[in-house]
């Protein structure tokens, strides 16, 4: 059930609601990070939902869900890009850097 407008929940919308394009790509995304065993926590601190991956390493995506970024500050530059039908490439690119030798 959706809350009126005038109430304070129905004031509040969430997330999912303003970003759901990306709260799909980044749940793909995060799924495939699993096979590289990288277990990325989601955040919505700021509103827009993320991925940390670790303290250097922070993943958003476009409210459309159709393009990935990433570096070290969430929605800072400079930040790497990628479109999400890069799906597989992308994790593997992300993984890389904490994959031991």
């Amino acid at each position: 059930m959706t809350p009126y407008p005038s109430t304070s929940a129905g004031d509040q919308p969430s997330e999912a609601t303003w970003h759901p394009g990306a709260l799909v790509a980044l749940g793909h995304l995060r799924t495939e990070l699993h096979i590289h065993r990288i277990y990325p926590t989601i955040s919505h601190d700021q509103g827009q939902p993320r991925l940390v991956i670790n303290a250097d390493l922070i993943v958003w995506a476009d409210q459309a869900g159709t393009v990935f970024c990433w570096g070290p500050r969430f929605l800072e530059e400079p930040a790497e890009q990628a479109p999400t039908e890069e799906l597989p490439q992308v994790a593997r690119r992300l993984a890389e850097p904490t994959d031991p030798p």
